[in-house]
């Protein structure tokens, strides 16, 4: 049985990261900026605070606990979530914020300490398990796992940045990926309702057909063969499936060939024929129609694209080329 989750984060091409230290002081209320196709998130390692994104009741969270903002929603934190939030590019001004140690801000009243950052997926890679996924995901200290390990992963990844040994972009790239698979992990574990796609792993019927696209996309699918793999009838399957992950059985079976082809050309040796042939497609020519409508662009030209940036400098610190950071100062990294 193939590892799906890992399998879907190999295929959202992590793109960069970063991580920060926040010490705040009563009073104090920071609106974070939107960013799409980032996942944030803050760890409370001293104090309390509170999360306030539109539409969701506010969540407080304190010492050990985690607050992930998986599709990059513009959010506040604040020690009240009744407060007017001052804009983070403010804050930075405000508080002489360089990018060297953690960022200090506050009426100088009770202390919270934040660790907190992001990570950024390609925009043009996107999958039912990220878009369907709540708006606030909420890991409790006593519910799930011990995130004091964060601390020591900051100071290991702010050395790789800083120093930048070889292999440093992949160390910091897993790193990420760690912490996100070990928070959805756990809603998994704690049996969340609210997972969308991702509940479909916890349930036996759907993740067989499931397991079956992922072990097998070249296979030709249809909806009774799924269905089948199931155990449950065509129509049940469907609506199942359907309200499950946020998107028909066919069309995330599309996706998922899509999604798997394009990470095959990028990291295979295949020829754009094999691949066809891997990911569910009779001719080359029909698998160069379904990517071009689907990327907007032909396979063999994604992939010189991709073996020209590979071939290209290593390029500057993620930390310095994050999508949030151009969007707020560049002064914000760590």
């Amino acid at each position: 049985m193939p590892d799906i989750l890992s399998e879907v984060l190999d295929t959202l091409e992590l793109e960069s990261s970063i991580y920060f230290r926040a010490q705040l002081s009563r009073p104090y209320s920071i609106a974070v900026p939107e960013h799409p196709n980032v996942v944030r998130f803050h760890i409370a390692s001293e104090g309390r605070c509170v999360l306030s994104l539109e539409g969701v009741d506010p969540v407080a969270f304190g010492p050990g606990d985690l607050v992930m903002v998986p599709r990059g929603s513009g959010h506040v934190l604040s020690d009240d979530a009744e407060q007017a939030a001052r804009p983070l590019s403010e804050v930075l001004d405000s508080s002489g914020f360089d990018g060297d140690g953690p960022l200090v801000y506050g009426g100088g009243g009770e202390r919270t300490v934040l660790v907190c950052g992001h990570f950024g997926f390609s925009p043009r890679v996107t999958h039912p398990f990220l878009e369907t996924l709540p708006p606030v995901l909420h890991l409790r200290r006593d519910e799930g796992p011990d995130y004091s390990w964060v601390e020591r992963m900051l100071a290991f990844t702010e050395h790789e940045s800083r120093t930048r040994p070889t292999g440093w972009q992949g160390v910091v790239e897993r790193l990420s990926q760690v912490l996100f698979v070990y928070v959805l992990r756990a809603h998994l574990e704690q049996g969340e309702g609210d997972l969308g796609a991702l509940a479909a792993l916890s349930d036996p019927q759907l993740a067989a057909a499931m397991t079956c696209i992922h072990d097998s996309p070249a296979t030709d699918w249809t909806l009774d063969t799924l269905a089948q793999k199931a155990g449950l009838s065509r129509s049940a399957f469907v609506r199942r499936f359907s309200s499950v992950c946020g998107v028909a059985p066919m069309k995330y079976l599309a996706r998922w060939r899509m999604a798997w082809s394009r990470h095959l050309l990028a990291r295979s040796s295949l020829t754009v024929g094999e691949i066809a042939a891997r990911v569910g497609y009779a001719s080359e020519a029909a698998f160069g129609r379904a990517f071009r409508d689907h990327f907007e662009e032909p396979p063999g030209a994604y992939r010189r694209a991709q073996r020209e940036a590979e071939s290209a400098l290593a390029g500057p610190s993620p930390f310095s080329r994050s999508p949030i950071e151009a969007d707020v100062d560049p002064r914000a990294r760590p």
